[in-house]
Order: C-alpha cells, then structure tokens, then sequence
C-alpha cells in the first residue's frame, strides 16, 4: 500500500538581487522545512525542519540569499517565541531575538547588511550568546523608523487599502492581486496563514483567473508566473499567460517544477553549528550553541520527566 501524502502548503521568499529564493514548505501543521530554490535553473535543495510554528511572510531573505529572518514559535521552553538570523536552508539561529508572543516579530532586510526587526515595542534585547553577525546592522521597527524604513522597503507587492488587497505588476500588463479571504475560519485568524489568502491572476485586457485556493504565488524576474498548489511548484512562462482561460488551463498549461508533498521530517544539522557543539562537548558542556532545540522531544526526555514527577509527587506525599 502507498504511503498517504500529506497535505501541506508552500510559501517561497525571494532575495531582491540574486536568483536565490526560499520555500517554506508546512504540513503537518506544526512541521515546517525549509527547501533552497536557485531560480536561475529551478534547482532545489531539502534543508533544515522545525517543529512549531513558522509565520513565512514574517521571513525575509538578504538581497544577495545569504541570510534570513524567520519567525519561530513553540509556546514553551525558555523564550516560547522568537525570531532568528540563520543560514539558508536553515532554522538553526546564528542570531536571537526572544519576543515572547504572535504581536510582532521576523521582518526583513533593507540591504545585504541592514536587517529590520519588528520585535514589538522594546522587544529587541538578544538572547545571551547570539550576537549579530560581524558587519549585519539591525534596525528595530518603532513608531519613530517606521516610515523610513517602509520607504526604503523593496517589496513587489502594493497595498491597496480601499480594495483590501495588495496588487504585484507583472510584465506585459499581467498582474497578481492577493487578498486575506477569511471565509470557513475562525475569528482571530491572523491575514499571515497562507491559507487564508487568495491570489488572482488579472491578464492584460482585464479577464482573471483564480489561482489554486490554498496556494501561493509571484512573478518571476524574467515574467513568468510562479505559483503553488498544495505541495507542487509550478511555472508558467509568460508568454503563456495570456492563453488562460480557467484555474484548471492554468495548471496543465504550467510545468511543474517538483512536487514536495512526500517530505517527511528529518532531524538535520546546519553545518555551521558544529563548532560550537564541539566546542560545547570539549567541556563536558550542553551545546547550547545552536539552540533553541530543534528536534522532537525525545523518548528518553519524556521517561526522565515522568520518573521527576513521580519522585516530586511521592515527596509531596511523605508526611
């Protein structure tokens, strides 16, 4: 019998100056990896898991793919929530900021070595021993830089507030508009799920076509059309586009660049956090040098913890 794929989504952000780009690629709900995507071949590479909650367009990658933020959440432990400077295709944190709610946090860069940090309202302190990268210079988003910063942002997407909606101009005349559509979820559901936005395709001449519901999509530099279905990457070149007629012609007509749905979680270590876990072994220390933990608690902590209690409850229990 075959293995049941798992529903999941894909959400990709771009580096404004290289080819490079980064998919996030969730399902099940608390399981996001990160997937590196050269967009100048459409080559990918499986890179790092996390268990918890990953916000994706709370991520941001620096113009030359070198670094990214991203917003990470596990509810417990020593910070709860968070956001981390790591290494492409990577959570594991080079730098952190502990937030400590789902307010604020992640953001993105302005240049190769100015990050923002939307930490919340003095929020910004970092964690012990996760200082920024030599020469990164991070800017925390107040009341005060927010409209600098904004202004100096480079992002495709257009807000228009009247229309609930932001609008990416393509090539040729073709556009993509984007919206939170919040039909079938609950009160409280942050515009920030993937899952609760809705993409359109707006051709030259004025005809749309809806693309897939629970998808994600862009243009490329060169003008084609990127988009997501589900698990599978698909693109559609640009002189293509104007020939859609349907959200079905639109997928047959597009190629499918892979179709991550089989991915299942594995624990991989990012290269460049082995020094300090050698470091760490060296002196018979708990490498806390790449933490947060990234890995599923495993069987032996949860026997240890039960063994605690039961001591803890029996001494409650001695008069």
């Amino acid at each position: 019998m075959a293995a049941a794929v798992t529903k999941c989504a894909l959400h990709a952000v771009f580096a404004a100056s290289s080819p490079a780009a980064v998919i996030y690629r969730r399902g099940p709900s608390k399981q996001t990896c990160l997937i590196a995507w050269d967009r100048s071949d459409d080559s990918f590479r499986i890179g790092q898991w996390f268990k918890g909650t990953v916000k994706p367009s709370w991520g941001g990658l620096s113009p030359d793919g070198t670094w990214l933020v991203s917003f990470l959440a596990k509810y417990r432990g020593l910070f709860g929530t968070y956001t981390v400077l790591s290494r492409p295709p990577f959570f594991t944190a080079v730098s952190l900021w502990p937030q400590g709610d789902t307010w604020h946090g992640g953001r993105w860069f302005l240049s190769n070595r100015e990050m923002v940090l939307a930490n919340g309202a003095g929020q910004f302190d970092l964690a012990p021993g996760f200082p920024p990268p030599p020469g990164i210079r991070v800017l925390p988003l107040t009341r005060d830089s927010r409209a600098e910063i904004e202004r100096r942002a480079d992002t495709p997407w257009r807000s228009r507030p009247s229309q609930q909606e932001e609008v990416w101009a393509g090539l040729h005349g073709h556009a993509l508009r984007r919206k939170a559509c919040f039909e079938g979820w609950g009160r409280g559901m942050h515009g920030s799920l993937e899952e609760a936005i809705e993409h359109r395709l707006v051709i030259d001449g004025g005809a749309t076509v809806d693309l897939p519901r629970c998808g994600w999509a862009a243009f490329d530099g060169n003008g084609d059309l990127l988009f997501s279905d589900g698990g599978r990457l698909y693109r559609l070149p640009t002189e293509a586009i104007a020939r859609q007629g349907s959200t079905a012609e639109l997928v047959a007509s597009a190629r499918c660049l892979a179709d991550f749905s089989d991915l299942t979680f594995a624990t991989v270590l990012a290269p460049y956090a082995l020094p300090r876990i050698e470091a760490a072994a060296a002196e018979d220390a708990v490498p806390e040098g790449y933490a947060p933990t990234l890995d599923r608690t495993t069987r032996e902590d949860r026997r240890a913890a039960k063994r605690r209690r039961r001591v803890e409850q029996r001494a409650k229990q001695e008069p």
